[in-house]
């Protein structure tokens, strides 16, 4: 169990040291392969898939979703990146349209969800009325 734990602080610092102000850094991701691909095969497979999916994860962290009803303007989509990058970095913006919201947007960064989607209104007046 010592060793897991050992070995998963060892794959954040990883992670971490392959990000540089959100981004990747693809000659940090290649060392840490090395290093990865030199522990004993049982250990390295796993840290290999701890580290794949810890840079999704940060990567996610800095990926702006958007879903909306309609094609937004790049005027807006750049304004809406602006208001973001306030408090995160923001390197990838990813728009879907989705007219099943009927209005508005949706809008994820991480783990973090801002619905204010027309359809997003109707669920939280249910949700009220539900109590």
């Amino acid at each position: 169990m010592k060793k897991n734990k050992e070995l998963l602080k060892m794959i954040r610092k990883l992670i971490e040291a392959s990000f540089v102000g959100g981004r990747i850094i693809e000659k940090e991701v290649i060392r840490a392969i090395m290093i990865l691909k030199s522990l004993p095969q049982s250990n390295a497979i796993f840290a290999m898939a701890e580290y794949l999916k810890g840079l999704k994860r940060k990567e996610r962290e800095h990926t702006m979703y958007i879903e909306t009803a309609i094609p937004l303007s790049s005027a807006i989509v750049s304004r809406m990146k602006k208001i973001v990058e306030k408090k995160v970095q923001i390197n990838k913006v990813l728009i879907n349209i989705n007219p099943e919201i009927l209005g508005g947007f949706k809008l994820k960064i991480g783990d973090e969800i801002w619905d204010e989607s027309i359809m997003g209104k109707i669920q939280q007046i249910k949700e009220a009325i539900r109590g």
